[in-house]
Parts: structure tokens; C-alpha cells; sequence
């Protein structure tokens, strides 16, 4: 790590699989202009630079997928997705949550979700299909 970086999260979650879950460790890190989300678990590490925290967690959750893992963590939430002002003034640490009705709320996007609300979490794809879909309605 660069002497410019700087720590800006680190916290324990949880990675949710079908039938298990299994503790992590994510650090968020702001260096040289990059957002750097990693993730480690038991011996596996996952570790993606970007242009916001929320392109960085897309990659890494990514790397998680390909393992069967979600992290509970908003940002990985269907109903959830970063404005573009979010994304190029804040670094993309905050995002709206979208209910079914009603206006939008904004979230940390590494806020924990809790177990009774698990069925938010989505795959990076899935994630990106809601949001696309919500674009389109708030266009008709």
C-alpha cells in the first residue's frame, strides 16, 4: 500500500452463500485517486481498484460469484445503485435505495443487511438488469 493511502473502511461482514455463511474482512481504501475494495476470507482474497468504491465492490463481488458467495452488504442489494453524482463527487460510498413505492432512500453501500431482508442481495448482473429497468420506467 502507497504512504498516501488512506483506510476509509474496515469491517467484518458476512459472505452468504445457499446454504452458508462464512465471515469476511472488507477494507476500503482511497490511494492515488483509486477506490480499492478487498475482501479476504479464510485463505482467499479478492482485490479491485477503481474509478468509485461501488465499480471496485462490482469486481470484487464479481470474484465472489465465481465462488458462490454474496457479501450483505447494501451495495450488493438489487435495489440498490449510485446516482452518477454520487459516483464522480463521492467516490461512490453512498447509493439510493429504491423501494417498491415511494421515493428513494440513500444508503452506505457497506451498511450490513440484515438476515430477514437477505433476499435483496443479487448478483452484479441481476443488480445492473434492476436498475436498467427502473431507468426505463421513469422514462415511459
Amino acid at each position: 500500500m502507497s504512504v498516501d493511502a488512506e483506510i476509509l473502511y474496515q469491517k467484518d461482514i458476512l459472505l452468504v452463500s445457499d446454504g452458508a455463511e462464512l465471515l469476511g474482512h472488507l477494507t476500503g481504501i482511497f490511494s492515488g485517486g483509486d477506490y480499492i475494495v478487498r475482501i479476504v476470507w479464510g485463505e482467499r482474497i479478492s482485490r479491485h481498484a477503481a474509478c468509485n468504491f461501488f465499480a471496485a465492490l462490482s469486481e470484487v463481488r464479481q470474484d465472489l460469484e465465481k465462488e458462490g458467495l454474496t457479501p450483505a452488504v447494501e451495495g450488493a442489494c438489487r435495489d440498490v445503485y449510485p446516482s452518477r453524482m454520487a459516483l464522480e463527487m463521492g467516490g461512490g460510498r453512498r447509493a439510493y435505495r429504491w423501494p417498491s413505492t415511494g421515493r428513494p432512500r440513500t444508503v452506505d453501500i457497506f451498511d450490513d443487511v440484515p438476515i430477514e431482508e437477505r433476499a435483496r442481495l443479487a448478483s452484479v448482473v441481476e443488480q445492473r438488469e434492476a436498475q436498467n429497468q427502473r431507468m426505463r420506467h421513469d422514462d415511459e
